[in-house]
């Protein structure tokens, strides 16, 4: 497989075997990881590796309430019955065998203080290229991932129960893993999907998490629309 392949065949994966990552394997997506861009090279991500069998777990379970709670039901506004269907595609989640947090921590006082707002934006665009570069890396390598933003809307519980300072900031949560899904086919979907959404309706919900936007109707040459 090549580079091109491994981008554009990743896929989220929910149901994980329990066998363990080898950390070798670990240590391959990692070194892709911190490969990623960032400007001035300033490097703003730590990645906190979760293999302990008790821990995993905990993430799990935490990650699939919060995803219930603060997505589903806050940002999404999710009809109830919709939600127990969804949260049942979670069954096999809980043996993860591996979690990978990605978090900001800003070491280099690059700007000004007005800028601050600069710079962080430039430091979350750096970590969601590590994600992506991590993302590719697994599934070169055979193994799931699956982007979770949700941590970002209670990230008091992960910093307790993993012991991460305050400064450090808590992006995303992937969880990493042999599993036995088949390549999804990735349909063109229609802007439609997107201009016509409708929090609380489960049918726009689902037409959103379908397939991906044609080239034409998000690049553009030489001028805007063109």
């Amino acid at each position: 497989m090549n580079a091109f392949e491994a981008i554009t065949q990743r896929q989220g994966v929910i149901c994980y075997k329990p066998d363990p990552v080898d950390r070798d394997l670990i240590q391959r997506v990692l070194q892709a990881a911190t490969a990623a861009p960032s400007p001035a090279n300033t490097q703003p991500w730590e990645l906190i590796v979760i293999d302990d069998a008790a821990l995993t777990r905990q993430v799990a379970e935490y990650l699939v309430d919060t995803q219930a709670e603060f997505v589903f039901r806050q940002l999404l506004g999710t009809p109830e019955p919709f939600i127990e269907h969804l949260l049942k595609l979670y069954d096999e989640f809980y043996t993860t065998p591996c979690f990978i947090i990605l978090c900001r921590n800003q070491r280099t006082e690059l700007a000004q203080s007005e800028h601050a707002a600069t710079v962080r934006d430039w430091d979350l665009c750096s970590i969601g290229a590590a994600m992506a570069n991590l993302m590719a890396a697994a599934t070169e390598l055979g193994l799931g991932t699956r982007w979770f933003g949700n941590p970002m809307m209670d990230p008091e519980t992960l910093h307790q129960m993993l012991g991460i300072p305050p400064e450090i900031e808590i992006i995303a949560v992937t969880p990493l893993g042999h599993h036995d899904e088949q390549p999804k086919v990735r349909p063109t979907q229609s802007l439609d999907a997107h201009t016509d959404f409708q929090r609380g309706d489960k049918y726009k919900l689902a037409a959103l998490l379908q397939g991906k936007l044609a080239l034409e109707d998000v690049v553009h040459f030489n001028k805007f629309g063109g």
